[in-house]
């Protein structure tokens, strides 16, 4: 996945999911009760909410590894 397919993904809100190391992980967006969207990501069914992407980008993890420094292989 390139920064721009993750940008797009993003932007049309669309689920995305894929398997690393025998593990389904999924993205997913909700639009919270004050209009802004939230992004959930994490193994299937244990998904963490992150309020930006900015947020998503700096914290959320695949295994021991940033999403975002993983986004080449996904």
């Amino acid at each position: 996945m390139t920064k721009e397919e993750f940008y797009f993904v993003v932007e049309t809100r669309k689920s995305f999911e894929f398997i690393y190391k025998d593990k389904t992980y999924n993205m997913t967006f909700e639009k919270a009760s004050d209009g802004h969207t939230t992004i959930h990501f994490g193994q299937l069914y244990e998904e963490k909410k992150y309020d930006s992407v900015g947020e998503f980008l700096n914290t959320a993890k695949v295994e021991n590894h940033f999403f975002k420094d993983m986004m080449d292989i996904i």
